[in-house]
């Protein structure tokens, strides 16, 4: 009898362990996916924008993400709040501290940020380019070489310049507090020569400033993709057959052609 007794109590831990598990993973399943794209009154057009008293943020990647997650039957949030330390990437941040389950604002997939989360299949292909003043005439990356030369520090495009640049002075935010003047701002104030990042973004800043044009040509490819946290492994999956279905719907291109 007491060895019955031992085997039936052992069973029913187990029973209740089993249980326990289950019942947690339904709920962190159940929970609305946490996004982090910006802070209120942070600005990447055309790929978002995030107006001060707005309860979300627009733009090509906020109205893509939420599409997806719509597809896939997942309810969502957006992160306002990111505790973030000085310096580094608050988009890796955001995910490796578990603030936020994914993330989507035009991050590059590598290797190196592939040690701290996952990705999903790419939606769209960038490149590298450069914003410079029209009066410089500069029309191609041999006229960078020795120029003042600003990237985001975080950014693949830093990585790129302090490899292909070496002639070239580099800034960043050791230099310049860009909270206070935008890098277009640091171009038309001469106190830069040229601001490097994804032909996009720089796109759209040249549209509003007459004086200033882009580079032509890209110099890098950059696969796009959207970063889950690496402890939301089964979303990955998910968003991937939700994008999957907006493909062959014709969807999935019209809500990102504005980037092409």
């Amino acid at each position: 009898m007491k060895t019955t007794t031992k085997v039936l109590t052992i069973l029913l831990l187990i029973s209740l362990l089993l249980s326990c598990s289950q019942n947690s993973t339904q709920s962190v399943e159940n929970q609305k996916i946490k996004i982090f794209v910006s802070w209120p009154g942070g600005e990447g057009l055309p790929h978002y924008q995030w107006k001060k008293g707005e309860p979300k943020p627009t733009g090509i990647e906020p109205k893509f993400i939420e599409r997806v997650l719509e597809k896939a039957g997942l309810e969502y949030e957006y992160i306002t709040d990111l505790a973030l330390q000085k310096g580094g990437d608050p988009r890796m941040y955001s995910l490796t501290t578990g603030q936020a389950d994914i993330c989507i604002r035009a991050i590059t997939i590598n290797e190196e940020r592939k040690e701290k989360v996952l990705f999903t299949n790419s939606y769209y292909t960038d490149g590298l380019s450069a914003l410079v003043r029209k009066s410089d005439s500069l029309q191609s990356l041999s006229d960078l070489k020795g120029k003042r030369i600003y990237t985001l520090e975080f950014t693949t495009a830093h990585s790129w310049a302090k490899e292909n640049l070496k002639e070239s002075k580099l800034m960043t935010y050791e230099k310049f507090d860009t909270a206070f003047i935008a890098p277009e701002g640091l171009l038309l104030e001469n106190k830069i020569d040229a601001y490097i990042l994804d032909k996009s973004f720089l796109n759209e800043i040249a549209k509003n400033n007459p004086e200033l044009e882009v580079i032509s040509s890209k110099f890098t490819e950059e696969v796009i993709g959207i970063a889950v946290s690496k402890n939301r492994p089964e979303l990955v999956e998910k968003l991937n057959n939700a994008m999957k279905k907006l493909k062959e719907t014709g969807e999935f291109e019209k809500l990102l052609e504005e980037l092409n």
